[in-house]
């Protein structure tokens, strides 16, 4: 679950509200979660130079692995993101750029 404070950051149209089942609370609860657009827009935001370096791990119909490296002036930052068509089928036409994004930041 994101930290308040964090979701303050984005605009509205950025945050997406996932629904799932809590067990230990038997119901259906809503989570904020930034959208990739949000954290593109805050990353590009708080640094004057941004560069993404990426290599694709693994890419299928399926599932999408990809291995990025973001630098700023705050240093270089490297993240392994994994999207699965599978797990949530309105990503299919995007898994890999999902995949890209989704750890970088």
């Amino acid at each position: 679950m994101e930290n308040q404070n964090t979701n303050q950051q984005f605009r509205e149209d950025e945050i997406a509200y996932i629904r799932r089942w809590d067990k230990e609370k038997n119901e259906y609860i809503s989570n904020p979660h930034p959208k990739i657009g949000g954290r593109l827009r805050l990353a590009h935001e708080d640094n004057e130079a941004l560069s993404i370096e990426t290599e694709i791990i693994r890419y299928d119909e399926q599932i999408a692995v990809v291995s990025a490296v973001s630098t700023t002036a705050k240093g270089r930052f490297k993240g392994i993101g994994m999207a699965s068509v599978e797990r949530d089928e309105k990503i299919a036409p995007a898994v890999n750029r999902h995949a890209i994004l989704s750890k970088v930041f």
